[in-house]
């Protein structure tokens, strides 16, 4: 049975990021190769990724030059860096591309999407996003799965992808911080 992993903000061949994220690479080329390692050394040719925006800076050939070294089947969720005319002419690469996704598995509804959303405090609503690179997540049902994101950096190490079952098991000590929280009347972490 094919794992489901997710990610975002790996931001491939985009240059600035190395400085605007503080990422520890000496060229972008490095880190293009680090996070092409990282991809294929845990995601196998049937798994499935959801890859929540940012993914690759640049023009049509960049985009191929990584699509086609990554594993996996890829539902692409597009965000602000990704350019939707590039996008569109690579649609055959990708499983389906979304504005966003909403998945539901075991009553818990995850809200896959490239920017943190406020859903409201409930314990079966969940914002999965990146969007905000190394900043935390504001509110606790929120989980960012950016590479840079400290939950991945704690849960896999920086610039992995992690697994749909380690989110699960996240959601979990979340939903009953969530109903903590709406008992006690309060909303952020």
């Amino acid at each position: 049975m094919p794992q489901v992993w997710l990610t975002s903000d790996s931001h491939f061949h985009h240059k600035n990021i190395l400085h605007l994220a503080q990422r520890p690479f000496e060229s972008i080329e490095d880190m293009n190769e680090q996070f092409i390692f990282n991809w294929n050394d845990k995601v196998q040719r049937n798994d499935i990724v959801y890859h929540l925006g940012d993914f690759v800076f640049g023009g049509t050939t960049k985009w191929e030059d990584i699509i086609s070294r990554l594993n996996g089947c890829i539902h692409l969720v597009l965000g602000n860096h990704d350019d939707q005319k590039v996008v569109k002419r690579l649609s055959h690469y990708f499983e389906s591309v979304e504005n966003m996704i909403v998945k539901k598995i075991d009553k818990q509804h995850l809200f896959l999407f490239h920017y943190p959303i406020e859903i409201g405090l409930t314990p079966n609503a969940y914002s999965i996003h990146g969007h905000i690179h190394e900043r935390p997540s504001r509110l606790v049902n929120q989980i960012n799965v950016g590479v840079d994101s400290d939950f991945i950096r704690e849960k896999v190490g920086f610039g992995s992808l992690i697994p749909e079952e380690m989110i699960l098991d996240e959601l979990k000590i979340r939903k009953e911080m969530v109903l903590e929280l709406r008992a006690s009347g309060r909303e952020e972490v």
